[in-house]
């Protein structure tokens, strides 16, 4: 079926995977506002002659959409998200230049989907049946689509799912984990004038955000060193005021268990918050996540992603799973999201090889 002196992405193959992803780049899919995309990619699957399934997502009104060539069971499943980031309307006005294709989406993950589905169909094409499609809503915050998902897998017993990130065409080895969450404090607020007479909620915030700063938090000789993100800062509600409340949200990227950097950071915050008497501070954690390995394959250069996806829910699916896709993520969430058509062609080739292999 699958014949590897053919395994050439040909100019108009080429043509076909950006016409499609410049469709998809046109529609504003915000996470939440994925409805009409999520139809037309039902529709045009549809007529390619793929059979397709609306995956409900409880309590909602969007759905995945789920294709297999035949109504037999398939093995392995290339799957991606079509929700993107905020972003000004001239973004979604998908543009070629220079060999470019730019708009958002571009590389995370709507050029990725319309390699996925080329890919895909001609494999279908030479008469492959096990393949499968899956294109999932809500990745970019609370992978509602993913987890969703991941009931259907079990039941199919799907063998290896391969997720589509913007990995610069590296097959990823494994997916950091993740520790995020919130830090609340409580002062006293008074004149600020008489400091003394209250308690200075932002002069602790900052004691608790130079203490996280000086945390090692790991490394690992494969996965690199874990990370920290102090990503957003509140405070106060006026210069001659001493703040009676401040609020930090921090991000640690993590190459070991998280469970024990939890009990690091919170010991860290009551140690600071013991030299500042009356306050009352709170740790919330919101996500905790471990490192994830992934299934690798020979012939392919690999790396670590340092990003979330929704691999985090898909490995609870029982399936192997792989990461791989074009382009780069410290392109994505950019004004200036891209994605070479070079690489959309390698991308074509690595996905067949993929399957090839798998299969």
């Amino acid at each position: 079926m699958f014949n590897s002196q053919t395994n050439e992405a040909s100019q108009s193959t080429v043509r076909k995977i950006v016409d499609l992803a410049k469709e998809l780049i046109s529609y504003p899919s915000v996470t939440g506002r994925e409805l009409h995309v999520m139809e037309h990619v039902d529709r045009l699957l549809k007529r390619m002659g793929w059979q397709t399934e609306r995956w409900p997502i409880p309590n909602d009104h969007r759905f995945n959409v789920f294709a297999t060539p035949t109504s037999k069971p398939v093995r392995v499943v290339f799957t991606t998200h079509l929700d993107v980031v905020p972003a000004p309307e001239s973004l979604f006005v998908p543009q070629v230049t220079d060999h470019v294709l730019k708009g958002r989406g571009a590389c995370d993950a709507k050029g990725i989907a319309a390699v996925m589905i080329q890919s895909a169909d001609s494999l279908r094409v030479q008469g492959c049946t096990d393949v499968g499609l899956l294109f999932v809503v809500e990745e970019e915050t609370e992978s509602a689509g993913a987890k969703a998902a991941v009931p259907e897998l079990k039941k199919r017993g799907i063998r290896h799912l391969i997720n589509g990130e913007p990995t610069e065409g590296k097959l990823i080895i494994a997916q950091k984990g993740v520790l995020a969450g919130k830090i609340s404090i409580a002062g006293k607020a008074c004149h600020s004038g008489y400091p003394d007479l209250g308690v200075d909620a932002n002069a602790l915030l900052l004691e608790v955000g130079h203490a996280l700063r000086l945390i090692s938090f790991g490394e690992h000789p494969v996965y690199g060193r874990s990370t920290l993100n102090i990503g957003a800062i509140k405070g106060g509600s006026a210069g001659n005021i001493v703040s009676p409340s401040a609020e930090l949200s921090f991000w640690v990227r993590a190459v070991t268990p998280v469970e024990p950097l939890q009990e690091l950071i919170s010991h860290t915050v009551r140690e600071v918050a013991g030299r500042f008497a009356g306050s009352n501070v709170t740790t919330q954690i919101q996500i905790a996540s471990d490192p994830i390995e992934l299934f690798s394959l020979p012939g392919f250069e690999t790396a670590v992603f340092c990003g979330g996806s929704d691999v985090s829910y898909y490995v609870e699916s029982g399936a192997s799973c792989l990461m791989y896709g074009p382009g780069s993520l410290l392109n994505a969430h950019t004004d200036d999201e891209h994605i070479m058509l070079n690489d959309l062609a390698d991308a074509f080739r690595a996905y067949r090889t993929i399957y090839a292999t798998l299969a």
